[in-house]
């Protein structure tokens, strides 16, 4: 009995990780019944678990590791040869690998959609002597933007092969 309840609250820490963080009004990627359906239908491979953890720490790997993995495929073609020279008639240098994101422009992050882009604003004061706070944004933690989702905060995205 033990051993199975101990089993089953690992395989699901990616969603209570996800569940904690939404309860704590942090940020993350996806909603937390994607999450789960990811947790659950892929948790059993190792990469799958680990993709659903990162999710919950609002990560985005797989936009990281397609750029990556594109990057030679570009480069070098499909033949594995060398890339044409710079002086050739062959492809402009610097289109090869990847295109900039159309989410964020190119920079990485957008602006936070919970704030505003404010990053912060002022609660009025509950009573009529009382002051008026601050309250930082939890999402953003006032900076007003975050990190894009579509390109995982790197500003590019794979550029079409072929």
């Amino acid at each position: 009995m033990f051993s199975g309840l101990s089993f089953a609250v690992c395989y699901f820490i990616p969603t209570i990780v996800a569940w904690y963080r939404k309860r704590r009004r942090n940020p993350i990627l996806g909603t937390l019944g994607q999450i789960f359906v990811v947790n659950l239908l892929t948790g059993f491979t190792v990469l799958g678990w680990f993709l659903a953890l990162a999710n919950a720490f609002n990560r985005n790997p797989v936009a990281w590791i397609a750029v990556r993995l594109a990057n030679p495929l570009v480069k070098y073609g499909r033949t594995g040869g060398p890339p044409p020279s710079a002086s050739g008639g062959g492809a402009r240098a610097g289109s090869a690998s990847s295109m900039s994101c159309s989410a964020c422009g190119g920079s990485g992050s957008v602006m936070c959609s919970s704030c505003g882009g404010r990053g912060s604003w002022y609660n009025p004061p509950t009573t009529a002597n009382g002051v008026a706070q601050l309250q930082t944004c939890p999402a953003c933690t006032s900076s007003g933007r975050i990190r894009c989702m579509t390109c995982g905060g790197s500003g590019r995205v794979p550029g079409p092969i072929g």
